[in-house]
């Protein structure tokens, strides 16, 4: 029996909530005795330094316009980089095998040798379920029941953030474990908030609500932007990259506040934002914007950002872990999913002042040791390391 014991941890996304959520759960298992392998793509958050062992495999994620020939490439890759994580499992042999995330996508395709290297030669699967609500459908019905039975077939236990409110989501032989999700590090620009303000030409008296990360449309960021028009001391500041082609684009939010006559209350910054300049963007900001449709039942990364940074936040979704922190640490206002009118009382509440957010509760609550303690606990490796 190995005195170290080592987790293979399969990251083949590259870039957002996935990848932050790798990284720091990776080097809390590292500080926790553990021996990680992480299975990254070359653009792994671009290419910032990590204290866990990495292994540069894996293809990096489909970019280009939306096509039968885009399609056809992201199915091989996802067929590819479970067959090639198949074989690092056979080469390295880990005590646990710790999956990014829970996908079901074409898994007929490829689960296989994963279910024989479960079933048979005991191979420890875990999978972080971050999205338990399996409700986008890809093919025919009967092919994403099927896909979503196989993909659960390998793995001894998920982790969530909040107990499901449908256990039956999950099949009742595969484990749910509930384990936090910790807070991201964010050095907070030195700089004034009046001189970001002055960069950003916000007019004195705004408040400025920030939209960060991917932008997809699931964030209804164009009821935010129509919300502005009945809150007149609110300023939106937009940033990151839109997620994918089937997203609206950063032209048609600009083209819809101009249309509405608040684009001059709308600053937008389209692109990747590097972790040198997103101190900026939290020091400049008031409140941060996680107005989720109501297919959203998971957690937030940026919140996991703006808690660090002690920013409010106005949040909306379906009951998820999300809603459950910002409500019981008070950290900011949750309002009703996919509704204008929600979003405008929830932007008034915040600037007319709410109960002042348990920061210290939220992030006692939120650590990533922890997260790593009952992954340890969970797998059965704890005791090996105690031993």
């Amino acid at each position: 029996m190995r005195k170290t014991p080592k987790i293979l941890i399969f990251s083949p996304s590259a870039h957002g909530g996935l990848a932050e959520h790798i990284f720091y759960q990776a080097k809390a298992l590292e500080k926790a005795s553990a021996k990680v392998i992480c299975l990254i793509p070359p653009s792994f958050l671009e290419g910032r330094k990590t204290d866990f062992e990495t292994l540069i495999c894996l293809p990096d994620p489909v970019s280009g316009p939306s096509g039968i020939f885009k399609k056809l490439k992201m199915a091989w890759r996802t067929i590819w980089s479970r067959y090639l994580l198949a074989w690092k499992i056979i080469l390295l042999r880990p005590d646990l095998v710790l999956l990014d995330s829970y996908v079901e996508y074409l898994s007929p395709l490829w689960v296989d040798p994963h279910i024989l290297l479960s079933r048979v030669f005991g191979v420890r699967y875990a999978a972080n379920l971050h999205d338990p609500v399996r409700s986008y459908v890809i093919g025919p019905k009967w092919w994403h029941r099927l896909s979503v039975w196989l993909a659960y077939q390998p793995l001894d236990f998920v982790l969530v953030h909040h107990g499901l409110a449908d256990p039956a989501i999950v099949p009742k032989r595969v484990r749910v474990v509930v384990a936090p999700h910790g807070l991201y590090d964010i050095v907070i620009s030195s700089r004034a908030e009046a001189a970001i303000h002055a960069d950003w030409e916000v007019p004195a008296g705004l408040k400025v609500f920030l939209s960060f990360g991917f932008i997809r449309d699931g964030k209804n960021l164009d009821l935010v932007i129509k919300a502005l028009k009945e809150v007149p001391e609110a300023f939106l500041v937009v940033a990151g990259s839109v997620a994918s082609t089937k997203d609206k684009t950063f032209a048609q939010y600009r083209n819809l506040a101009e249309g509405l006559g608040v684009s001059e209350r709308c600053r937008f910054f389209e692109g990747f934002v590097p972790d040198e300049e997103l101190g900026t963007y939290f020091a400049g900001a008031d409140f941060i914007n996680l107005t989720y449709s109501s297919s959203f039942h998971s957690q937030s990364g940026v919140l996991h950002i703006a808690a660090n940074a002690r920013k409010p936040i106005l949040a909306s979704a379906s009951p998820s872990p999300m809603i459950e922190a910002v409500t019981r640490f008070h950290l900011g206002v949750a309002v009703e999913p996919d509704s204008k009118d929600a979003i405008v009382e929830g932007m008034r509440a915040l600037l007319n002042g709410v109960a002042t957010p348990n920061w210290n509760g939220y992030e006692a609550s939120a650590s990533w040791d922890r997260n790593a303690k009952i992954v340890l606990e969970s797998s059965g490796i704890a005791l090996k390391i105690n031993k």
